[in-house]
């Protein structure tokens, strides 16, 4: 049976504001779980918050830019309308995890685990996620163009409307992923094209990839 897909849950307990990256830092230096806080017109760059662990937190308009969140864990946390461009999240953890009208350029989030993780509005141009896990995921109007998904394993993710133009998928297995909604314009793969096994596409879409099976289709 399906396991249905799961929201952030967030238990009504009473959350502490914070406006100010000192209270960040702070929480930091404590090295201790962060929860029911929820963090609003934050404003930091190339800070270190690696390690750490949020449950229960909301993002509200924040500027989070090269910041390194190496090994942090988000559960139960919503991301809304906040920038982490070319910030590194390599080896985090995401479970219960939502994101809506993000911006994400060039982030690094290469050998992640993402689960039951939905992204609505987002922009994660030329992002990283190189060696991740994902399971139970919901991409929807957003776009990824030039990413790398290089060496995923992936299941159970709907791609919806979103511009995937350009993004590598090299051996990374792309069976039962319906593309038909989304653009998928030179997509990087093997040479063989053998990522394509299994996965749905349109017959324009179908036109562009049946050159990598060597034919060529006259206008």
């Amino acid at each position: 049976m399906k396991q249905k897909f799961l929201s952030p849950v967030f238990t009504g307990e009473t959350e502490s504001v914070f406006q100010k990256p000192d209270q960040l830092r702070k929480l930091k230096e404590l090295d201790e779980l962060v929860g029911h806080v929820r963090f609003q017109n934050l404003n930091i760059t190339e800070e270190d918050f690696s390690h750490m662990r949020f449950h229960g937190v909301i993002f509200e308009n924040c500027m989070i830019q090269g910041c390194d969140f190496k090994q942090a864990e988000f559960c139960d946390v919503r991301f809304h309308s906040c920038d982490l461009s070319n910030c590194f999240f390599p080896d985090s953890y995401w479970n219960r995890v939502e994101l809506k009208d993000i911006k994400g350029i060039g982030t690094n989030l290469s050998g992640s685990t993402f689960v039951h993780v939905s992204a609505a509005g987002v922009n994660f141009d030329y992002a990283n996620f190189d060696a991740s896990r994902f399971d139970h995921i919901r991409f929807m109007e957003s776009q990824f163009q030039g990413a790398f998904f290089t060496q995923c394993n992936i299941k159970d993710i709907l791609w919806d409307q979103v511009i995937l133009n350009e993004t590598s998928f090299f051996k990374t297995s792309l069976r039962g992923m319906d593309f038909t909604k989304s653009t998928i314009h030179g997509l990087m793969l093997s040479d063989d094209g053998r990522e394509l096994q299994g996965a749905m596409v349109d017959l324009y879409q179908a036109a562009e990839l049946i050159r990598y099976l060597g034919v060529i289709v006259k206008e």
